[in-house]
């Protein structure tokens, strides 16, 4: 297999699986991605009686790396307090109207790397943004095509995590807005706890070519504690206009 297939397949991955297992497919902002698979009230049903998982692929990743990183993107984002490793902070998304709720998470992983987050449609711009106003030694990469998206939303979900995620996940200890690397499925992977409209949410994103491969230990571990795929329909049918989702 040539390099090119062999990207092609890491790509298309995550969409195999989602057909499999009988996806209803939507587009949100040129991303084709699964509206529902059972249908959004049954879907919603189960977020809140026990958890759903979901595809974020789409949302930017945006990793900033250098020595002065926390203080530059704090700076840049006109912080309302500093960046603290193992913290996550969402704030006002820069480039949009001042009427917008839309937001960003920016996690501080290491002393000298930050991830920013941001909705699909407002990566380019939140990345043009910052680098403009980044100072010192600090440069960024866009992992946005590079790492594939998990979320996982429901009072069980942290129960599903626990079985494939070597990193202690108790909502009373990893709290919300906290950001851990750690072993998932065997596997590298970025961890944030991020509580959606009340309900217990977590965030997990590793390499697209593990991303396949961490969905499938995620949905079969779920199924134990009742936790499923759902789509970006029921997703956003609970999100409402709840600030700081990644969409």
């Amino acid at each position: 297999m040539d390099s090119m297939t062999t990207a092609i397949a890491k790509l298309t991955a995550m969409h195999a699986a989602h057909r499999e297992l009988g996806a209803e497919f939507v587009y949100r902002d040129g991303w084709k991605l699964p509206g529902h698979y059972s249908g959004v009230e049954e879907e919603v049903a189960r977020v809140k009686g026990t958890g759903g998982i979901f595809d974020i692929s789409p949302v930017g990743k945006l990793s900033f790396q250098g020595a002065d990183v926390l203080a530059g993107v704090a700076s840049a984002l006109a912080l309302p307090e500093p960046l603290v490793v193992g913290k996550s902070i969402k704030c006002a998304c820069p480039t949009a109207s001042e009427d917008s709720r839309e937001s960003v998470t920016v996690a501080a992983l290491t002393y000298d790397e930050a991830m920013v987050i941001t909705s699909p449609g407002a990566r380019e711009s939140v990345a043009g943004a910052l680098e403009e106003q980044l100072t010192g030694c600090a440069h960024m990469i866009d992992l946005t095509s590079a790492w594939a998206g998990i979320g996982a939303i429901g009072p069980r979900v942290g129960d599903a995590l626990a079985r494939i995620v070597e990193l202690d996940l108790d909502p009373e200890r990893f709290l919300d807005g906290a950001c851990a690397q750690a072993k998932t499925a065997e596997v590298h992977a970025l961890i944030l706890r991020g509580d959606v409209s009340g309900e217990l949410g977590f965030q997990v994103y590793v390499t697209r070519d593990y991303g396949k491969y961490v969905w499938d230990a995620l949905v079969h571990g779920g199924r134990g504690v009742g936790v499923g795929p759902v789509g970006i329909d029921t997703f956003e049918q609970i999100a409402g206009d709840s600030p700081g989702i990644p969409w």
